[in-house]
């Protein structure tokens, strides 16, 4: 028998024939299931990591469409996402997002990773819906409570014995919205990457976007608010390129303007060694008695993690509440709170 007809049926019968047995599945619908997103990019899945708070748990189902236990574990992960609705769920195709496969080094499906703070807290290769559900259920944490208006709430119970009133505090949350774009400025920002991408109303998509220094790591952020505020605590993500997350920070309050060679000579109201899980978009807690009428906010950035050329920050976010100060006058230049 000719040797090029053997090839041709070795071919035939150990690689189309299994082709052609294989079971097809229908394509899983999201739009189907609500309470789990499918992602179609790296950046839309960084932009969903930064987004989530630090203590909310994320799960990712990594699949493939020709994987039979896939589908056989897909309604037991679909009614978790139902179940836990304060849980993040993500479902991926190796195929189609090949580079966050080889990112958290996929050799089997499915696997599923738990995810919080951006780094991984657990794993489970193969479709095990038990160990699934039990590992949810461990990591999910309390439910959040309800959030609550940002102004004092009064209300009172009366029965026929007796009164009380009940006066609550106004609710943290963040002061992003409080900011004014005139005069929210970087000095030493790339012209390619500036500070209004990630703040303010010309900033990009989360993932996306980002602010990253010019000629050198050192970076000077400029924030005003529209009226005063109470900072309790401060959140930078720089998980995407971690060498080039801030390092040394200082933060001034109630400055006019401020320069490097300003904030050289001038006393910071705090200076804040970053840590490596700090800069996974966790609170940082400020000294709190020291921010309590904050009408603007600099943040010198003075290194990064790894000692890299430029500093690159994703999102920067700042919590507290407004203040009750209603004194709004001109500030004088380099006013300061010790």
């Amino acid at each position: 028998m000719n040797s090029y007809l053997i090839a041709f049926i070795i071919f035939i019968a150990f690689y189309v024939v299994p082709k052609l047995l294989q079971p097809r599945y229908p394509p899983r619908d999201p739009s189907m299931v609500p309470d789990v997103t499918e992602i179609q990019s790296t950046s839309q899945y960084d932009g969903i990591v930064k987004s989530l708070s630090p203590s909310q748990l994320l799960v990712i189902d990594f699949h493939a469409t020709w994987c039979g236990p896939c589908h056989a574990i897909a309604p037991v992960y679909d009614e978790l996402a139902t179940r836990f609705t304060h849980v993040k769920f993500v479902k991926i195709d190796v195929d189609g997002q090949r580079e966050l496969a080889q990112r958290f080094g996929i050799r089997a499906m499915p696997t599923f990773k738990f995810i919080k703070a951006g780094r991984e807290i657990a794993e489970i290769k193969g479709a095990n819906p038990p160990q699934l559900k039990s590992l949810v259920s461990q990591h999910a944490g309390p439910v959040p409570a309800p959030s609550t208006s940002s102004k004092p709430a009064t209300t009172t119970a009366t029965t026929s014995s007796s009164s009380t009133t009940t006066t609550t505090t106004p609710a943290e949350g963040s002061l992003l919205s409080h900011i004014t774009s005139k005069g929210l400025s970087c000095l030493n920002e790339s012209s390619a990457h500036p500070l209004s991408s990630i703040i303010g109303p010309s900033r990009g998509s989360k993932g996306t976007s980002y602010l990253e220094s010019d000629v050198d790591p050192q970076l000077l952020i400029s924030i005003p608010f529209n009226e005063p505020v109470k900072l309790k605590s401060i959140s930078i993500f720089s998980a995407i390129a971690p060498e080039q997350a801030p390092k040394a920070i200082k933060l001034y309050i109630n400055h006019l303007s401020l320069d490097f060679g300003d904030a050289d000579t001038q006393q910071a109201t705090q200076e804040i060694a970053l840590s490596p899980e700090d800069v996974k978009g966790n609170k940082v807690d400020l000294r709190f008695v020291r921010f309590q009428n904050v009408r603007s906010l600099h943040i010198l950035i003075e290194d990064n993690q790894g000692g890299e050329e430029t500093t690159r920050i994703d999102s920067i976010d700042l919590f507290g509440t407004l203040s009750e100060v209603t004194d709004k006058g001109p500030l004088p230049k380099h006013e300061h709170e010790h």
